[in-house]
């Protein structure tokens, strides 16, 4: 069950309910006040069962609305009946009496506004008959055309009231929803999914679970971007379908991402595997997009994290970095990849693993970060025609290139807003941290001068050094690039990605300042070719 759909529905219970219940005590009030002003328990408890038995049933089995107005007919009639039968007064003392509740009856049972203002404006014609008698001494004039006046009144404002309050309800509610959907799958937006988070996890543990879209941008380039928006209908109704029973909220993340948040006792087995069982089953579904063409398949990367017990609502965005660290290790593993020269090992001795290890720990954005690095360097490197012992050596650069961050807060690294002068001044010290880590594992001068270097900018605008040109190690000026495109396109959730397009765009942007002018040239035709493959 959809955890705020639950919530709502609990809600909307109470209110549908809550009106029913006061119809059904209404109606019994007037069927036990009717025989009480008659003096007659029978027939008038005939009577009034069928008046009951009608009103019942219009409201609560009736759904054809002419069906149902029938009956609200049939009923009045019948109640006109009983009163006029037994001569029952129409003038009355109180604001509350039969009329008045026989109106609230009719306006809790109607959708339209016609027939409770005619079951209600009824009796106060019937009073305003009476003016002649009340003329004659029978009844007092300023009683008869008080109380006419005050039925006029109380019909006219209860039904308006009613309506208008209606009214209000259905587009605050309408707009509501709007707020807090999304308006292409219908799903929950993530502001709205985070802030239910926080509500589920007060009530026990939880489970936030993300999922990306593999090859998405294909889709959208082969099929258009309609046929991708159906994609995304068809992938959110397909979380719908594999959570159904599950006390869960999903929602939309951004783009081709999409987030669950389910409650998770400790016991539901299905809900410690439902990363593994949703990666598995949208592998094995075929997905229609088109009449016209044959249905296709899909997948996606999953990454979950479980909450503690001692987790509360602070601990939100913990668990969501968790789970999408989880998730891009996934797909860092299982997919793209592949369309680069390297997906080996790097040549490191023993105690480069365990550093790369360490930083895993640490930080899994750097850690896929350096991976993809690695292989844009290597990529780079082969195309500019180094040998393969020099390119091996910087795909191991690759991995090793940011290893200096294992000394920097963790709180600094994700930050996601602007770093402050001190902050970037320590992010910048991970290039001296970096090379004291690796100072005795006795690694090639290319290693080590990609690790010293890969900030210096062609224009000498750098860091840590200044310098500029030629004068920096061309194997640094590599992996410098390799580094900066990396860094653009490697996603994490509370900051923007650049596409591949837009990330090459930059680097074009940085020739000759940032970047080595003929490297530039080399890369982009090696990614360009690579789009064009893929």
């Amino acid at each position: 069950m959809q955890y705020d759909e639950k919530r709502s529905k609990t809600i909307a219970f109470f209110n549908k309910h809550f009106f029913n219940v006061s119809f059904v005590f209404l109606v019994g009030i007037l069927v036990i006040y009717i025989i009480y002003e008659t003096g007659h328990f029978f027939p008038t408890f005939l009577y009034m069962s069928a008046f009951a038995a009608m009103m019942i049933t219009a409201k609560f089995f009736i759904r054809h609305k002419a069906l149902k107005h029938l009956l609200a007919v049939l009923s009045y009639v019948l109640f006109i009946f009983v009163v006029d039968s037994h001569s029952l007064p129409y003038p009355y003392y109180t604001v509350v009496n039969k009329w008045s509740v026989l109106t609230i009856c009719y306006v809790l049972l109607l959708e339209n506004i016609l027939f409770p203002l005619i079951a209600g404006l009824y009796p106060a014609l019937r009073i305003f008959m009476l003016m002649p008698e009340a003329k004659a001494g029978l009844y007092p004039i300023g009683k008869v055309i008080g109380t006419a006046n005050g039925q006029i009144c109380f019909t006219i404002t209860l039904v308006l009231i009613y309506q208008l309050f209606g009214k209000v309800i259905i587009e605050r509610n309408k707009y509501k929803k709007m707020s807090i959907t999304d308006s292409l799958t219908g799903v929950a937006t993530f502001a709205h999914t985070i802030e239910t988070a926080k509500k589920m996890i007060q009530n026990g543990n939880i489970s936030i679970l993300i999922t990306d879209m593999d090859r998405f941008k294909q889709i959208n380039d082969t099929f258009g971007h309609v046929a991708g928006n159906k994609v995304l209908i068809k992938v959110s109704e397909f979380l719908k379908e594999e959570t159904e029973g599950l006390e869960r909220i999903i929602g939309r993340l951004g783009g081709d991402e999409f987030i669950i948040v389910v409650k998770n006792d400790g016991k539901n087995e299905r809900v410690k595997n439902l990363g593994e069982h949703l990666s598995k089953a949208i592998r094995e579904k075929k997905f229609v997009i088109d009449e016209e063409l044959d249905p296709i398949n899909l997948s996606f990367s999953v990454g979950q994290a479980n909450s503690s017990p001692s987790d509360t609502e602070n601990d939100i965005e913990k668990l969501l970095y968790k789970a999408d660290i989880n998730m891009y290790y996934n797909k860092c593993k299982n997919h793209r990849l592949d369309i680069f020269t390297n997906n080996k090992k790097p040549l490191l001795p023993k105690e480069g693993f365990e550093l790369l290890n360490v930083l895993a720990e640490k930080d899994m954005y750097t850690y896929v970060h350096s991976r993809y690095t690695a292989q844009y360097a290597a990529a780079l490197a082969k195309e500019a025609g180094l040998p393969d012992e020099q390119v091996e050596r910087i795909y191991a650069a690759g991995w090793l290139h940011d290893i200096g961050k294992i000394l920097i807060s963790s709180d600094i690294i994700r930050k996601s807003t602007t770093l402050t002068p001190e902050e970037y001044e320590l992010i910048k010290g991970h290039v001296n941290y970096g090379l004291n880590i690796i100072n005795n594992l006795s690694l090639p001068v290319e290693i080590i001068n990609c690790i010293a270097y890969h900030h210096e900018n062609w224009d000498g605008t750098g860091y840590p050094h200044g310098l500029a040109g030629e004068s920096i190690p061309f194997e640094a000026r590599i992996l410098q690039l390799a580094d900066s495109y990396s860094a653009m396109i490697t996603r994490r959730v509370y900051r923007k990605t650049l596409s591949p397009e837009d990330a090459l765009n930059e680097i074009i942007s940085g020739c000759g300042k940032q970047f080595d002018p003929n490297l530039v040239k080399i890369f982009v035709k090696l990614i360009q070719s690579k789009f064009k493959a893929a």
